[in-house]
């Protein structure tokens, strides 16, 4: 599937073709390709610091105000603009103020999603983090048994030798 339109793709075309032509190589990657590289979402791209900053910084500034200030940068008609503009907004503000209204309760229910999955994400680590002291402690155990293992071995194969010397007549320790 390319999303890469008319133009762009006739170009990409003729560009391979003049390569094969020349017998070079050149690996030109499509749109999808690029974007899917640059702004993918998978497990290899993930950075969890990256992630909670990003979120942190949309949840301090996830609701919309109506109401900025108004300012005049011509000093000298100041005095006049900004009246006009306060009676400008006053008359728009039916339009605006459900629009805003509706776009801050987007905004907070994406910011609620948002804290959930930064809890399933501080979740995870957590959960990985004693998955992998979990593992460190069954490596360290799995040692300790094979070490173990192996001693006992030895024992087993110290007394098989004194059994079967014995069962020859050898001497008796």
């Amino acid at each position: 599937m390319n999303h890469n339109s008319p133009e762009i793709q006739k170009f990409l075309a003729s560009a391979k073709e003049e390569i094969k032509r020349s017998g070079e190589t050149c690996d030109i990657i499509s749109f999808e390709d690029f974007w899917t590289e640059k702004y993918g979402a998978d497990d290899t791209n993930f950075n969890t610091r990256a992630f909670l900053g990003d979120m942190t910084a949309f949840l301090n500034h996830n609701q919309v105000s109506y109401y900025k200030e108004l300012t005049s940068y011509r000093k000298g008609v100041a005095a006049l603009v900004l009246p006009v503009k306060k009676v400008i907004r006053k008359i728009a503000a039916f339009l605006f103020l459900p629009l805003v209204a509706e776009q801050n309760e987007v905004n907070l229910s994406v910011a609620r999603l948002f804290t959930h999955m930064r809890s399933f994400v501080n979740k995870d680590n957590s959960a990985r983090a004693d998955l992998s002291m979990r593992e460190k402690e069954m490596e360290q155990q799995l040692r300790s048994q094979r070490d173990m293992i192996n001693e006992l071995t030895m024992q087993i194969n110290e007394l098989s030798e004194r059994l079967s010397s014995l069962e020859n007549g050898g001497d008796r320790r």
